[in-house]
């Protein structure tokens, strides 16, 4: 303990001390200062509401942000199985007597399963043909401009 009295009683030490407490001091007057901005008008027991309804909101908030995303989770797994980005092509399926009145549709989900829908026009008569799709492809054979309207709607759902 005497060998640390001279290093206290050197001038240096006495004028850093008395820095450090009128910084202290300063700390002390800014955190009185926002303590009686806080609860001004107030005292402790009317604060102690406020901090239970503040705290009930928040539990109501987690309760609804949870619920509203179980509700994303299962609109997502129900858009994989919607009909999106339906692709159409038409073309003049005769060389005979026909314009470009022929088309094909194709109406398939993010898992390529679905439906085409090929309606060819002649000038007598309309012939309508439905293929069903699984996995973006189909048991029946295709057509070109069905294979088109397929292919399209695959690239569709691989840029999402």
């Amino acid at each position: 303990m005497q060998a640390i009295l001279p290093y206290l009683s050197s001038p240096y030490i006495t004028v850093s001390l008395f820095f450090v407490v009128i910084l202290v001091l300063i700390a002390n007057v800014a955190l009185t200062l926002r303590l009686r901005k806080l609860f001004k008008g107030q005292s402790a027991e009317s604060l102690e509401p406020l901090i239970n309804e503040a705290l009930q909101r928040i539990k109501e908030l987690e309760q609804h942000d949870e619920m509203l995303g179980d509700h994303a989770l299962k609109l997502d797994e129900r858009l994989t199985h919607a009909v999106r980005n339906v692709s159409t092509v038409r073309y003049k399926a005769f060389e005979s007597g026909t314009s470009n009145q022929s088309f094909s549709v194709a109406f398939v989900n993010e898992q390529g399963n679905g439906i085409i829908i090929s309606s060819l026009h002649h000038r007598d008569r309309v012939t309508t043909y439905a293929k069903p799709i699984a996995n973006y492809k189909s048991e029946y054979d295709l057509s070109d401009e069905e294979k088109q309207v397929l292919e399209e709607s695959k690239k569709a759902h691989e840029k999402k």
